[in-house]
Order: structure tokens, then sequence, then C-alpha cells
């Protein structure tokens, strides 16, 4: 038990996440859509190559306020920093705009293959976790990663998050629930992972 906290503990050291900026957002794009696990990731969505979104489509849906930190109540975008390199690793960020109150959704990706299996997403996911429920009071989060992307199933159960079956009317707000009840991958194939703290 001691170990187990101890590893913890140094898991939870490894990252740092710092707010994103405007001039962060093209690298977030290519990082999301143009990195070596880019194509597993698209696919999961039902694009290919030919119908990938551009960068405009994505300033579109990653709106301002993710990356100017203009609107906190509604989401922020964070670069994940690997502290033993001093290096840019991904991107974490969450919404919650379409929220109930203390409810936010939270979505991470890594620039490279390379950086996963670290421990590097959950480590940047319970920093997120902790700097929202203390300084803004979310104390319910949630992700909804493809069934099929078992890495990154795995990566948020690591980080205690845990599934369960997504009860729209306790997540969503009322007037997005019929928006945002489906899953972007399809009927079925996403994971409801919850964590609260």
């Amino acid at each position: 038990m001691f170990f187990y906290f101890i590893f913890e503990k140094n898991i939870f050291k490894m990252v740092q996440i710092v707010e994103a900026t405007f001039d962060d957002r093209k690298k977030a794009y290519n990082w999301l859509f143009n990195s070596d696990f880019s194509d597993f990731l698209i696919k999961l969505e039902g694009y290919t190559r030919d119908t990938l979104p551009s960068y405009e489509d994505f300033t579109g849906e990653y709106w301002d306020f993710f990356f100017d930190g203009s609107q906190p109540e509604n989401g922020r975008c964070y670069k994940i920093i690997d502290n033993q390199n001093n290096e840019e690793v991904g991107f974490i960020y969450y919404m919650s705009f379409h929220t109930k109150e203390g409810v936010a959704e939270i979505d991470a990706w890594l620039k490279s293959l390379e950086y996963t299996g670290k421990g590097i997403g959950p480590s940047a996911i319970n920093k997120l976790v902790e700097k929202l429920n203390k300084e803004m009071g979310f104390h319910t989060f949630f992700i909804r990663p493809a069934k099929e992307n078992t890495r990154a199933v795995n990566s948020y159960k690591k980080a205690g998050f845990k599934e369960t079956e997504l009860i729209p009317e306790k997540y969503y707000k009322p007037e997005f629930i019929e928006e945002y009840r489906k899953s972007g991958y399809g009927e079925g194939k996403d994971i409801f992972l919850v964590k609260t703290v």
C-alpha cells in the first residue's frame, strides 16, 4: 500500500499543465489530426484523410475561449508538459457550457505514440481534475472515449474514472441533452466514464 502511494505521488508529479494560447491552436490541431496516432483516431470518428476536418473546422469547434481564458466557466485548453524533459507532449481540455453545475467533460490527446503508456495521460487528467475542483468547485468529471480506443480507456481508468451508464439528464443541461446524448462515434460505440471528487 505504501509503495502504491509513492508510485501514485510520483506519477502525479511527472507532468504540469499550462494554459494554451492562440499560438498553440494550430499545434493542437496538428497533434490531433496529423500525428502517428491520428489515423486510428480519425477512423474511429468516421473520417478518412480525404474528409478530415480542416483547421477552420477545428477552430469552429474549439472556440476562442478555450485558448484565451475569457470564459473559464465554459471551458479551457491546456498544454501537457513532461517535467522530465520539459517538453510539450499533448493537450487536455475541459468544457462545461453544456453540462450541469459542478460537472465538466474532459478530453486529452498526446502528440505521438511514443508518449503513451508512460502515465502522462492519467497524471495530466488528475492535475486538471484537482485544479478544477479547488479553483472552480467542479466535483464530477466525465469522458466519452470510443470503446475501440482501449489505450485511452485504460488510461482514464488509471486516472480513477469508472465506467457507468449515461443518464443524460444527470450530466447535461436540458437544452443540450438532445445534441450531446449521442456518441460522436455512433450509437453504442463509446464508453461513459465518470470520476467524482
